[in-house]
């Protein structure tokens, strides 16, 4: 017989709404491995915490909560990508050869922990975090909710479809160069990812140590933020943190979005997610927009110093002895990605970081021409045949709007813009300035509810 828990939705508001009318932590943690042991198979998950391990944790926060301590999101479970160390837990990075059971706990772990939030485990990536398709993953890959031939996206694929098939209520991933975005955009659900530096990245494994972020996955905008309220604070461990706050949200009812100059929009030949992002700067005008084109060369040539420059030998500091060690667990792709590395000098990465530098001064001031740069999170999606086929160039055009926003230090979020002819999700990026991070959710919330429709791959309806 169904109870009330297998039609339950894991946004935030549904599950507090539980707990307020009786619901104990412990139970719902039985549900969602309930849930998974449904989906047992589905290669999202790379290690699940113990089921009676889980359950300790939520007896603990339910004795917490008895002693009227502050849980803001209490009983909420999560995942983490497994880039992500948690101590007693292994750690794989996507392959098993690599694979360590970690030590420490990373700082976000720590936090979420500490806010009533229960870990239900690991989740599956792209190798090494190097990826926009999710499907370099050598023991097995995660597929697309809404379509299983087509891509779940990278490299935080686990991550984005747990939220979105309904197994847990949010995910921290790792976002180099659109790995928080891209699978949020596949499978509709938001991938808020900050400015760098306003999360702690302590306790990851880097790909570039210098503007890795971590993103927060979510059914919600509103949940998103929840997540990052509990999570975003100076980390003196994290030699990048940053010590200024995220300004206040400034969203006003008339206001002006930029999107890329028609010279750089593209599409590469998808119509369908064309006439989505056309529908999409519509409804941004019925909001109260105002549209402009900014200039986007600045903020593809930062893009491409992303996998084109010497910042790929930052991947090469943290992975660079693994791949040359011959392992067979190592995905080819990734080998020939981390490999690039050793045809840069001193001198070029120099050149690489000063050239960073104008490029900063160039797109901040096309930002100032507007509230927010509007893109699509990515302009086409593909088939994982098709990906196999021709990986490294595929792998790029999805990178096309989002490698760029890291290195420019820039604030992004992705959220659903409703489902393409196809029947496929389409994702909008909300593009800010550093530490704009409050005021473009702002903008994303107020899109979210405008377009509407389902939570994820479930069959709960977004709340207006």
């Amino acid at each position: 017989m169904m109870s009330f828990l297998d039609e339950l939705s894991f946004d935030f508001a549904s599950l507090r709404r539980a707990y307020g009318e009786g619901l104990a932590p412990s139970a719902l943690v039985k549900e969602v491995y309930r849930r998974l042991q449904a989906r047992h198979g589905d290669f999202v998950w790379t290690h699940l915490v113990p089921l009676e391990q889980a359950l300790q944790a939520a007896r603990r926060i339910e004795r917490l909560a008895e002693q009227a301590h502050d849980l803001p999101l209490f009983g909420l479970p999560y995942g983490v990508k497994d880039n992500i160390d948690v101590a007693g837990l292994p750690t794989s990075a996507g392959c098993t050869s690599f694979t360590y059971i970690a030590e420490r706990t990373a700082a976000v772990v720590e936090k979420l922990e500490a806010a009533g939030a229960i870990l239900i485990g690991k989740q599956n990536m792209d190798q090494f975090a190097t990826g926009l398709v999710g499907i370099r993953s050598p023991a097995g890959y995660c597929r697309n909710p809404f379509n299983g031939e087509y891509i779940p996206g990278g490299s935080s694929s686990g991550s984005a479809v747990a939220v979105s098939t309904g197994q847990v209520a949010f995910s921290i991933g790792s976002d180099t160069g659109g790995s928080g975005r891209v699978p949020a955009a596949f499978n509709n659900i938001v991938g808020f990812k900050p400015t760098p530096g306003l999360v702690s990245s302590h306790g990851f494994l880097y790909c570039n140590r210098s503007f890795d972020v971590p993103p927060v996955f979510a059914l919600t905008t509103s949940d998103a933020l929840a997540v990052f309220n509990v999570i975003k604070g100076h980390d003196p461990r994290d030699i990048y943190s940053a010590a200024q706050a995220p300004s206040p949200a400034a969203a006003a009812s008339d206001f002006t979005f930029g999107i890329p100059d028609r010279a750089h929009l593209t599409f590469f030949g998808d119509t369908h997610a064309e006439a989505q992002f056309r529908h999409t700067v519509d409804l941004l005008r019925e909001l109260g927009g105002t549209l402009v084109e900014l200039d986007f060369t600045p903020f593809a040539e930062a893009g491409r110093l992303v996998f084109g420059s010497p910042f790929i030998a930052e991947r090469h500091v943290t992975y660079g002895a693994h791949v040359e060690s011959g392992s067979p667990h190592v995905h080819p792709v990734v080998r020939q990605a981390i490999e690039a590395s050793s045809r840069y000098s001193a001198a070029d990465a120099f050149a690489a970081q000063y050239r960073l530098e104008e490029l900063k001064q160039l797109a901040w001031r096309e930002l100032d021409r507007a509230a927010f740069l509007l893109t699509p999170t990515a302009g086409t999606i593909y088939r994982c045949d098709e990906v196999e086929a021709d990986p490294v160039r595929r792998n790029g055009n999805l990178g096309y709007y989002t490698y760029h926003a890291n290195p420019l230090r820039l604030s992004a979020i992705s959220v659903p813009a409703g489902l393409r002819q196809d029947g496929l999700p389409f994702g909008a990026c909300l593009i800010g300035k550093p530490f704009d991070d409050l005021t473009i959710a702002a903008y994303a919330d107020r899109l979210h509810r405008a377009v509407g429709g389902k939570l994820g791959a479930t069959h709960h309806a977004l709340t207006t």
